[in-house]
C-alpha cells in the first residue's frame, strides 16, 4: 500500500511539473486581472485565492511567456496595489497594506489675560524647545510627531511667564497673569516678568510694551508715540509731528494701523496729542524693514497698534485730567462673553498761548528773534469697539474711531524792517473702523477676516501779506486754500496652516479701494484739483520652515495687481534667524515692496515743502518700488539684551512738484534715492529698575533730474546721528523716568549743502508718577517736565519762508516741545 501511493505522488509531481517545462504564456489586453487569472488557473492548473470584486477592478495588458508560476504572477500583480504568498499549491493574492500614517500630535489654542481675559496678541510661545509667535489675536496651532505632552512655554510684555505641561487637544486657553493690574502693581516671588520690550526675535521687529508706556514723560495723550520716539531706527529729533520717520524713509512711506485700519493722521502743533489714545492701545508691533509678505501697501516701516478688548466679566471706568485734555475709557461686559469699550478725549480750553509756542527767523548773518504768534487750537477723539468670542474659540469686534483737530495761528511782526502778517489754519479730520473674525477650525487651522474703512480730510488755510515798514511797499500777497482727503476700504483674508513640525503655511488675499481728492486755490481762483481712485487685488503665500529647532527660513511672495495700471507686482521676500545658542541670535532679511499710494511734495517759490496724498497710475505719478536689506544679531543673557541691525534701502519713484523757476526748473519730476546705517540697542534690569541706550547712525540720500550742481542732494529727512537714553526707577509707590534724546541735526538744502551747517536737536525729559491703591479703586498722579533744560530745538517739519525782498528769504521756524509742566491725574474703578 505504502508503495501504491508513492507512485502516485510521483506521478503527480511529474504531471506537474511537466505542465511547466515550457513556461507560462499569458495575452491579455485590458482585461480584468481576476478573469486573466482564472484564465491561469485553468490552463496550467494552478491554484488561486483572491478577492474577485477587488481584482475585478484592476484592467491587464500583458502578452508574454514566463519560466515559472511566481515570475508570471509577478508580472500580473506589478502595477497594482496587490501582494502575494504561497500556503501549500494555493496563491494567496491580496491587497497591499496602506503604509500606516504616523500619529500626530496637534495642540491650538488661545494666550489670554487672566484678570481682564483680553486676548494677548503675538504672544511668544515656546513648545518642545521650538519657538512660535501666536497670531494678532493670540491665536496658536502646532503638531508634534514625536512627542504627546507638549511642555510649553509662554511669554507676553509685562506679563508673567508661563511654564506648563499641555495634553493635545484644540481650543486650549492659556492665562497669563499681569504685572500691573490697572494701575495696581502685582507680585508673585519665584516668577518672571517679560519687561518693557523685546528686540532680535526677527529682523527689524521690536514689540513694546504699552503699560510701559504711562511711564515715559509727558501728559499721556502722547504716551504711545513719546515711546516710539525712544526706540532705536524711529526718528525724534525735529519732532515730526505727523507722521514716522523710520529708517531714513520719506513722509508717507511709513504706515500706522490700529486694529486693522490706517491712520493717516492728526497734525498737532507740539506733539501733545495723538491720533493712538493710549487707553485703547494694547500691543505695539513695530516693523522697521525686511518684514514679510502678509504686509504690503508701504514701502518704509509698519508700527502696528493692537486695541484692547475690553473685559467680559467686571466693568470698568478710568479717568484722566490734565493740564491739556480730560480723557475717559469705560468697559462694559455684553451678552455672553463679548464686551463694549468707549474711550474720548477733549481739550478743555485753548491749548496754546502765545508763550507756549516760540517762532523765530533765522537770516544771515546767523540770528534768533522771537516772534510773538497768536495760537488756537482744539481736539477731539473718541473710540468705539464691541469684541467678544464664541463658545469654539473664534474671535470677533468691531472698532470705530473719529478724530478732529483745529490748529491756528496768527503773526503780526516786524523783522529787519519786512512787515510779516500772516494767518494759518489747518482742520483735519480722521476717520476709521474695522470689522473682523477669527475663525478657530478644530484641525489647528486658523482663519481671519477684516474689513476695514480709513479717511483723512485735511484742509489748509493761508493768508498772507509781507510789505516793507518804511514804505508800506507791498512785497508778496498770497491767498491759498488748499482741500485734501483720501479714502481706503480694504478686505483682507488670512489662512495659516499647520503642515507639519517643521512647516507653518499662511496664505492671504484681499482687495484696496483708494480715492484722493485735492484742490487748490489761490484768490478764489482754482489753481490745482486732482481727483484719482485706484483698486488692487493682492495675494500671498509664506512658509516659515525650521530646521533642528535652530534655524527658521522664511520664504514668501506678495503679488499687487493695481486694476487702474493692469501690471503685476511681484514682490518676493526672505528672513533666516539662526539660533547659535542659547544666548546669540543672528538674522537677516531681504525683500522687493511696493506702495500704490504716495504722499508727493510740492515746493514753492520760497522753498517751503507742502506734501498731499495722490493715487499712483505708473504716468503722472510712478509706483514707489523699494528693496531691503536687514542684517543682525541680538544677544540676551538674564536681564541685559544687545542688538545691532544693519540696514540698506533703495526708494525709486519719489513725485516731487517743482512749483517755481526760482530755484530749478518748474515741472513734475520722479526721483530716487537710498538709505543705510546702523541701530545700536543696549537694555539692563536691575532688579525692578530698567535702563536702556539707543545709537543709530544714518545716512539718506536722494537724486532728480532737477538737481543742477551734484547728482545726490542729502534728503530732507536726511541725519546723521541720533542718541538715546532712558531710565525707569520703579520705587513703589513711587516712579521716576527720565529719558534724553540728541540728534546732530538736519541740512537746510536751499541755503547750504555743507553737512555741517546742521542745528543740533537736544531735550532731556523727566517725570514723577505716585500711585495710591484701595480695593474699589484706584489712583495715580504725576508731574513731568518736557525739555527740562529748555533747549531751544527747531520743528522741521512747521517751517516757513517769506520774502524779504527780490532775492532773499527770511526763515521761520516753530520751535520744537520748549521747557513744559505737565501734571496729570487718573482714576480707576
Amino acid at each position: 500500500m505504502r508503495i501504491k501511493t508513492l507512485i502516485i505522488i510521483s506521478i503527480l509531481h511529474l504531471t506537474g511539473s511537466n505542465s511547466f517545462s515550457q513556461g507560462i504564456s499569458i495575452e491579455a489586453d485590458n482585461e480584468p486581472l481576476s478573469l486573466v487569472l482564472i484564465r491561469v488557473r485553468d490552463s496550467y492548473g494552478l491554484q488561486f485565492s483572491f478577492d474577485d470584486r477587488l481584482l475585478f477592478k484592476y484592467r491587464v495588458t500583458l502578452s508574454g511567456s514566463f519560466s515559472s508560476s511566481d515570475e508570471a504572477i509577478n508580472a500580473l500583480i506589478n502595477d497594482f496595489p496587490l501582494s502575494y504568498e504561497k500556503s501549500g499549491d494555493v496563491y494567496l493574492i491580496y491587497a497591499k497594506e496602506a503604509p500606516r500614517k504616523k500619529k500626530e500630535f496637534l495642540i491650538s489654542g488661545q494666550v489670554l489675560d487672566k484678570s481682564s481675559l483680553e486676548t494677548l496678541p503675538f504672544s511668544h510661545i515656546i513648545i518642545n524647545g521650538r519657538g512660535i509667535v501666536s497670531d494678532f489675536k493670540g491665536t496658536f496651532s502646532y503638531v508634534s510627531r514625536t512627542d504627546s505632552i507638549f511642555k510649553m512655554k509662554v511669554s507676553y510684555l509685562g506679563y508673567y511667564i508661563l511654564d506648563t505641561l499641555v495634553q493635545p487637544g484644540a481650543n486650549h486657553i492659556l492665562y497669563l497673569k499681569p504685572s500691573v493690574i490697572g494701575l495696581k502693581e502685582v507680585r508673585i516671588e519665584g516668577e518672571i516678568v517679560e519687561r518693557s520690550g523685546q528686540v532680535g526675535e526677527a529682523p527689524g521687529t521690536m514689540r513694546l510694551n504699552h503699560k510701559i508706556a504711562r511711564r515715559v514723560p509727558g501728559n499721556g495723550d502722547n504716551s504711545v508715540f513719546n515711546y516710539l520716539r525712544l526706540q532705536p531706527g524711529i526718528l525724534a529729533a525735529g519732532e515730526q509731528s505727523g507722521d514716522l520717520i523710520i529708517w531714513g524713509g520719506y513722509e508717507g512711506h511709513s504706515q500706522v494701523l490700529f486694529d486693522g485700519y490706517t491712520i493717516f493722521g492728526l497734525k498737532n502743533f507740539n506733539d501733545n496729542i495723538s491720533a493712538v489714545n493710549p487707553y485703547m492701545a494694547k500691543d505695539i508691533l513695530v516693523l522697521k524693514g525686511g518684514y514679510g509678505a502678509e504686509y504690503g501697501e508701504r514701502v518704509g516701516g509698519i508700527v502696528n497698534i493692537s486695541g484692547i478688548d475690553g473685559s467680559p466679566k467686571d466693568p470698568s471706568l478710568d479717568f484722566t485730567i490734565n493740564n491739556m485734555t480730560i480723557s475717559g475709557k469705560a468697559s462694559l461686559p455684553l451678552f455672553d462673553q463679548s464686551s463694549l469699550v468707549f474711550a474720548f478725549r477733549q481739550t478743555y480750553y485753548n491749548l496754546y498761548d502765545s508763550d507756549d509756542i516760540d517762532l523765530f527767523k533765522t537770516k544771515p548773518p546767523a540770528s534768533l528773534t522771537d516772534m510773538e504768534v497768536i495760537p488756537d487750537y482744539t481736539f477731539r477723539d473718541f473710540n468705539l469697539k464691541y469684541s467678544g468670542s464664541t463658545k469654539n474659540g473664534d474671535n470677533y469686534f468691531i472698532s470705530l474711531y473719529e478724530g478732529r483737530d483745529n490748529f491756528a495761528y496768527k503773526i503780526d511782526h516786524e523783522v529787519d524792517l519786512i512787515e510779516i502778517n500772516r494767518r494759518s489754519e489747518e482742520q483735519n479730520r480722521q476717520k476709521g473702523g474695522s470689522v473682523f473674525y477669527g475663525k478657530n477650525w478644530k484641525n489647528g487651522f486658523h482663519s481671519n477676516l477684516l474689513i476695514s474703512y480709513s479717511g483723512l480730510n485735511r484742509n489748509l488755510l493761508l493768508d498772507q501779506e509781507i510789505t516793507r515798514s518804511t514804505t508800506g511797499q507791498l512785497l508778496s500777497k498770497r491767498d491759498e486754500l488748499i482741500e485734501s482727503h483720501i479714502q481706503e476700504v480694504g478686505f483682507k483674508n488670512q489662512n495659516q496652516f499647520v503642515v507639519s513640525e517643521k512647516h507653518q503655511v499662511e496664505v492671504g488675499l484681499g482687495f484696496i479701494y483708494d480715492a484722493v481728492d485735492f484742490k487748490k486755490d489761490s484768490f478764489d481762483i482754482i489753481l490745482n484739483t486732482n481727483q484719482k481712485y485706484g483698486q488692487r487685488l493682492n495675494t500671498y503665500v509664506e512658509d516659515e520652515i525650521v530646521v533642528n529647532n535652530t534655524i527658521r527660513i522664511k520664504p514668501g511672495i506678495r503679488i499687487d495687481y493695481p486694476l487702474n495700471i493692469s501690471k503685476l507686482y511681484l514682490q518676493p521676500r526672505l528672513s533666516v534667524s539662526v539660533q547659535i545658542d542659547k544666548y546669540l541670535k543672528i538674522h537677516a532679511a531681504w525683500g522687493l515692496y511696493n506702495q500704490f499710494v504716495s504722499m508727493a511734495s510740492e515746493v514753492d517759490e520760497y522753498g517751503n515743502y507742502r506734501y498731499f496724498w495722490t493715487v499712483c497710475d505708473n504716468q503722472s505719478i510712478p509706483v514707489l518700488n523699494s528693496r531691503h536689506w536687514v542684517g543682525g544679531f541680538s544677544y540676551q543673557r538674564k536681564n541685559f539684551t544687545a542688538s545691532i541691525e544693519a540696514y540698506h534701502k533703495t526708494i525709486e519713484g519719489i513725485t516731487r512738484f517743482i512749483n517755481t523757476n526760482r530755484f530749478f526748473e518748474k515741472g513734475v519730476y520722479e526721483g530716487y534715492g537710498y538709505s543705510y546705517g546702523i541701530d545700536l540697542y543696549l537694555k539692563q534690569m536691575i532688579k525692578k529698575h530698567e535702563f536702556w541706550i539707543s545709537y543709530s547712525l544714518g545716512k539718506a540720500e536722494e537724486s532728480f533730474p532737477y538737481f543742477r550742481r551734484v547728482e545726490y542732494f542729502y534728503a530732507p529727512q536726511d541725519q546723521r546721528h541720533e542718541i538715546k537714553f532712558a531710565g525707569l526707577f520703579d520705587l513703589y509707590p513711587f516712579y521716576i523716568s527720565a529719558n534724553y534724546v540728541y540728534g546732530s541735526g538736519f541740512v537746510d538744502l536751499f541755503r547750504s549743502l555743507d553737512p555741517e551747517n546742521r542745528h543740533p536737536y537736544s531735550r532731556l525729559d523727566a517725570s514723577l508718577v505716585y500711585r495710591y491703591d484701595k480695593k474699589n479703586y484706584h489712583m495715580e498722579g504725576g508731574i513731568s517736565v518736557l525739555n527740562l533744560l529748555n533747549t531751544e530745538n527747531i520743528k522741521y517739519s512747521n517751517f516757513i519762508r517769506v520774502p524779504a525782498d527780490q532775492t532773499n528769504t527770511i526763515n521761520i521756524h516753530a520751535e520744537a516741545v520748549p521747557f513744559t509742566p505737565t501734571i496729570y491725574l487718573n482714576f480707576s474703578f
